[in-house]
């Protein structure tokens, strides 16, 4: 029973006694029990008129909660001619207008707030308090090789990229850069904010692939070009007069002398030119044209290689097996460059094998992507190894320039294809995807 009902009964029931009581002494009050009669009625008004007068900033208040409740802030409550409620009530309609006002203005600031995480660049990935994700953004989703999926409540140590396995070793306030797929490279960090009292962390990753691979070209190129031009210059002088010296050979006159006197020369003059070739390769890296692309029938590029590659490989026991169904769609590509890309990349796969293995070349289409996929059985690359593999001059081999995958990787960024190095079935497998169509 409520508090209005409480009183209104109590009030009934005391006049209803006095009334009684008037009944019983009405023999005794004669023509006075119309006066009191009246005195009553005129009591029990004004009782129950005081009720409500009582009540209302009761009755007001509970209207107010529930419109706060309710959040409704655009409400107002009208004035009712007191001066004490009417104080009440406009404290209580500015206070609604400041809570409109914020609320407004915590709207747009989330508004701006889930734009700004749908379009940046960014990765933006935020833990809950047990260090399970509660929120990555699309930017986010995309490094991590998990694109459309729901990464809510999972630990980063649960996804399968090699970048989020490298996200797992990043200590809180340390920024570091790590590598992924393809020669890929992100700039991470890792922090913290206060969330109701508790400590939480975030993680922010930048792709910094395209900046630092154009970096590296502007470098590499300023360097080589000088080396070029020193050596190429160097050598062309030192031969001239080296031939120059060779027509002095018959003034020796001990045959022996002699002869050791034309090896001599012979062996400089070869050193040099084997230095200038040396220097040529990079000069031809630098010189690199931009692609001129057709439709490019990848069934008949692939099989070229087979014809290419199979005897020679054949000698050395090594197996060569391209699987290229029919159906696949023409992919515009400059095909010279891509025909380097593939001969570079299976000469690795049999270097890394070397004798008695197997070389796989597979294509497949789907989803407006074609690709292919060079897997090899030799001895592998370790992680270390792999992540370094497309940093210009980097080489694993005793003897090598660094020369073949930064061609590679030129070819491939130049086309806009992607790439990457992994291992795959207990193989070490190339994969390149390239989109579709003329």
């Amino acid at each position: 029973m409520s508090l209005k009902v409480r009183l209104y009964a109590y009030v009934v029931f005391i006049h209803a006694l006095v009334a009684a009581a008037l009944i019983w002494q009405r023999e005794t009050l004669g023509w006075g029990l119309f006066a009191f009669e009246i005195l009553l009625l005129a009591s029990l008004v004004l009782g129950i008129r005081w009720i409500r007068v009582a009540l209302q900033p009761h009755e007001i208040g509970k209207t107010l909660a529930d419109v706060i409740e309710s959040g409704e802030y655009g409400v107002r409550y009208p004035s009712v001619h007191q001066r004490e409620m009417d104080r009440v009530i406009a404290a209580y309609n500015r206070m609604l207008g400041n809570l409109q006002q914020e609320w407004l203005r915590l709207g747009e600031q989330r508004g701006f707030l889930d734009r700004f995480l749908t379009v940046t660049p960014i990765g933006i990935v935020i833990f809950d308090f047990d260090g399970r994700i509660s929120l990555a953004n699309p930017r986010a989703r995309e490094l991590l090789e998990a694109r459309g999926q729901d990464l809510a409540g999972q630990e980063m140590a649960e996804l399968g990229s090699p970048l989020a396995q490298a996200l797992t070793t990043l200590r809180t306030d340390e920024s570091r850069m790590l590598a992924g797929r393809g020669g890929r490279r992100f700039r991470c960090q890792r922090g913290r904010f206060s969330d109701r009292g508790f400590e939480r962390s975030y993680i922010l990753i930048e792709e910094l692939t395209a900046e630092l691979n154009r970096s590296e070209r502007e470098t590499y190129e300023k360097l080589i070009r000088m080396i070029a031009h020193e050596v190429t210059n160097t050598v062309a002088a030192t031969n001239s007069l080296l031939e120059s010296c060779r027509n002095y050979g018959p003034e020796i006159s001990n045959a022996e002398h002699r002869e050791d006197y034309r090896n001599a020369l012979d062996v400089l003059i070869t050193r040099n030119r084997n230095l200038n070739e040396f220097t040529r390769g990079y000069s031809d890296l630098v010189k690199l044209p931009a692609p001129h692309c057709q439709a490019v029938d990848l069934r008949e590029l692939l099989n070229a290689m087979r014809t290419m590659f199979s005897a020679g490989l054949a000698g050395r026991g090594i197996e060569l097996a391209v699987e290229a169904p029919e159906g696949l769609p023409p992919v515009s590509m400059d095909r010279n460059q891509m025909e380097q890309v593939l001969i570079n990349i299976i000469r690795n796969a049999a270097e890394a094998i070397d004798r008695n293995g197997r070389i796989e070349i597979a294509a497949r289409s789907g989803d407006g992507m074609v690709e292919i996929a060079v897997s090899d059985s030799g001895t592998g690359i370790d992680e270390q190894a792999r992540t370094q593999l497309f940093t210009p001059f980097f080489t694993t081999k005793p003897q090598g320039q660094g020369l073949g995958l930064m061609l590679v990787r030129e070819i491939l960024t130049q086309h806009g294809f992607g790439y990457a190095l992994e291992p795959a079935d207990g193989m070490t497998r190339f994969r390149i995807e390239m989109p579709t169509g003329t």
